[in-house]
């Protein structure tokens, strides 16, 4: 909007000069307007709650009703104690500040009156005035302004307030208007059937070709046939505001500073306007100000005398100063050449990405480092590539469309994260700046700046998954210890019950004896009552624990095994002649019937770690990746398959392990190293396997384990571990 923009120039021009040329705006729009229900305000709230949560405000400036109404509701609870300036505040009264400290600011105040009183002076054959204001929130507060403010002249005209009309019904009713009526435009933004219009557009569609006068009340209402009256400027709006915000920066206190009722309003008409309904413009007051004034004669003559005796005494000067401007002119030639030679090396040499596209997606300009950071080998390749971004970079095209809304609307963007394309095809995070522009014949672009966050990104999610599993293994220690002793107990009891009722001692028969009892019928009574598988299966269920609890401890503790040199190499073809010959029918695997694709003697990939260890880690993932095929079902010709892959990236040494299984989503990819979770049946997994090899692999080796994955595509883990350096 118009309004806000020129609210904000005021603030620049009036504000953000020495001393405070340095104060940083945080800038929010409420998009009141279109959205106002008690949903949207409550999501504003929450969002300017984790925004501002960390960030030290010296001072907050309002725009407007909905605002302003919006602070002194939530202002104690999101920033406690920072004062307030507001302005653009309709039908304003001392008591809207009651049980509020620190408000202070510029109340909006309209000057219907006068207008209206001008309108009668001159267009005296008026009878019928007919106000016009929407019935949003800001439209109902001047209505009831207007009432108050016209109710004088109530006796002398007929005053006639607007229904909730569409805007075609508007545009009737201002058309079948006949002659001493007027129109006179407050606020519309929107109508009732929720048709949203541009401030300034709506003086155009309501005064095209109509019979009848139309003033206003706003500056921006001021064009297409409007003829005009004593107008509010958002621009002297932010100015005030502004000149209130330095005295409390300076530090005044807000609560001590009276609300500016006093407006900078001033009389504005257009001379086309006042010409077409035959208004003398002798009849405006004498402080107006006449836009679209065409030159008379008479004017224009007495500019070409002044001119020219201007000229003649500038000829003079100039023979006096001429060599002086020529050795400036050569100076000022030489810093311009000097200026775009600097640039110039700015843009080409710049680490972030620099780039201009058209609005319709071409890339018009780039630098080195745009290109470098999709994978282009020139920027001349990337201008001759990307005709179109939507579909050749962005790797989600609604990325595409929230970036230009985003632009449509708001004219700039700031660190916008975003997947997308290299030019092989690799997914890359991206942070864009940006904003909208024209260049040099006019047309609008794009440009801004991209920085690649890729490897920021993976840290943050190793960060927190690293997190993770170091507080679930504080946990699982706890948990292992507290069940193994009672466990230990209910299996050594299930012992000594097989030993004392299953084995025919000497002891047992005995004590049968005692106790008036054949030890063959006791025998008999626990075969037919299948006491005995009872107690194997107590045995068997203990045993099982027990496995989860050593799995648990094997998680939690760090070893005491001492660190070798090894060739995960090695290591990897150790793994696979202990799994090549596996097999389970039950669980619809055979690694006889896998095929496997080995790429890692190329290089040396020794480490110093356990090798145990290691090769455990291989077992599990190569059981887990064969599992995961053996689920899936294959088309005709394509069978299960292992890609495996070693080498050097940097000090570090990689094993990654890729299969053509199933794959898994993004929910199971964030999760399927955490303890206990599996996607596996009942029975068929503890959940621990990945839990334990991602552990010795980040804390006990310091390394990194990695998870790649989509549904449909397979799975690669990726395995680093320092190299060793002897």
């Amino acid at each position: 909007m118009s309004w806000v923009s020129n609210i904000e120039k005021g603030i620049r021009d009036t504000l953000l000069v020495p001393p405070y040329k340095d104060l940083v705006l945080h800038i929010e729009y409420m998009d009141s307007k279109r959205n106002h229900s008690a949903e949207h305000y409550a999501r504003i709230k929450d969002l300017l709650k984790s925004k501002f949560d960390t960030i030290d405000l010296s001072l907050i400036l309002s725009s407007d009703n909905n605002a302003f109404d919006f602070l002194v509701r939530n202002r104690d609870e999101l920033f406690p104690e920072v004062p307030v300036v507001f302005c653009g505040v309709n039908n304003f009264s001392n008591s809207q500040l009651d049980g509020v400290s620190d408000f202070t600011g510029v109340a909006e105040i309209m000057s219907s009156r006068d207008t209206v009183a001008e309108i009668l002076h001159q267009l005296p054959d008026t009878k019928h005035i007919y106000v016009i204001n929407d019935y949003l929130k800001t439209g109902r507060a001047w209505e009831a302004t207007l009432r108050r403010n016209l109710a004088p002249f109530g006796g002398s005209i007929d005053l006639e307030y607007n229904e909730n009309l569409s805007i075609e019904q508007l545009r009737d009713k201002i058309q079948s208007m006949k002659k001493g009526s007027v129109v006179l435009l407050g606020v519309y933004f929107s109508d009732r059937d929720g048709v949203y219009i541009t401030y300034e557009k709506l003086g155009s569609l309501l005064t095209q070709n109509s019979p009848v006068p139309v003033y206003c009340l706003l500056r921006f209402n001021l064009r297409d046939g409007v003829v005009g009256g004593k107008v509010i400027s958002g621009y002297h709006q932010g100015v005030m505001m502004s000149e209130v915000a330095r005295r409390i920066l300076a530090g005044e206190n807000a609560g001590e500073i009276p609300v500016a009722k006093v407006g900078s309003n001033v009389f504005m008409y257009d001379w086309q306007a006042l010409d077409k309904y035959g208004i003398p413009v002798d009849r405006l007051p004498e402080e107006s100000v006449v836009l679209n004034e065409p030159f008379s004669f008479y004017n224009e003559y007495l500019y070409l005398v002044w001119s020219t005796i201007v000229v003649f005494v500038a000829m003079v000067s100039l023979v006096l100063v001429l060599g002086k401007n020529i050795v400036t002119l050569r100076k000022v030639r030489s810093e311009l050449q000097h200026s775009e030679l600097k640039y110039r090396s700015i843009f080409d040499n710049a680490q972030e990405g620099i780039y201009q596209t058209s609005i319709e997606g071409r890339v018009l300009a780039v630098n080195d480092a745009f290109a470098a950071i999709f994978g282009y080998a020139s920027r001349e390749e990337v201008v001759d590539t990307l005709d179109n971004v939507a579909t050749k970079l962005y790797h989600n095209e609604s990325d595409r469309e929230i970036f230009l809304e985003a632009l449509r609307t708001e004219g700039r963007l700031s660190g916008f994260e975003v997947k997308m394309k290299r030019k092989n095809g690799e997914v890359v995070w991206i942070t864009m700046n940006a904003r909208k522009t024209q260049d040099q014949d006019g047309n609008v672009i794009f440009e801004g700046s991209v920085v690649d966050i890729t490897s920021r990104k993976h840290n943050e999610l190793r960060i927190i998954q690293s997190e993770k599993m170091m507080s679930v293994g504080g946990l699982a220690a706890g948990m292992a210890h507290e069940i193994n002793n009672p466990l230990a107990v209910i299996i050594s009891s299930v012992q000594n019950l097989q030993r004392r009722l299953t084995r025919e001692t000497s002891r047992n028969v005995k004590i049968a004896e005692e106790c008036g009892v054949p030890y063959s019928a006791i025998m008999e009574y626990i075969e037919r009552s299948s006491c005995s598988k009872l107690m194997t299966g107590m045995y068997e269920a203990g045993m099982r624990a027990a496995t989860i609890v050593r799995g648990m401890l094997s998680f939690s503790r760090k070893s005491d095994s001492e660190f070798v040199p090894h060739d995960l190499g090695d290591l990897m073809r150790s793994a696979l002649s202990l799994v090549v010959n596996d097999y389970d029918f039950r669980r619809n695997y055979d690694f006889r019937k896998i095929k496997i694709v080995d790429d890692f003697d190329a290089e040396d990939l020794t480490v110093a770690c356990d090798g145990t260890e290691i090769q455990q880690v291989f077992l599990n993932l190569l059981k887990n990746g064969a599992e995961a095929m053996g689920e899936k079902k294959y088309h005709e010709g394509e069978v299960p398959c292992f890609v495996l892959r070693g080498y050097r990236l940097g000090d570090l040494a990689v094993m990654e392990i890729e299969d053509n299984g199933p794959g898994m989503d993004e929910e199971v990819r964030n999760r399927i190293m955490e303890p206990f979770f599996t996607t596996k049946s009942v029975n068929r997994g503890t959940g621990l396997g990945l839990s334990i090899s991602y552990f010795i692999v980040t804390d006990r080796h310091h390394g990194v384990m990695e998870v790649f994955s989509e549904p449909g595509k397979g799975t690669r883990f990726s395995v680093k571990l320092p190299l060793y350096e002897s």
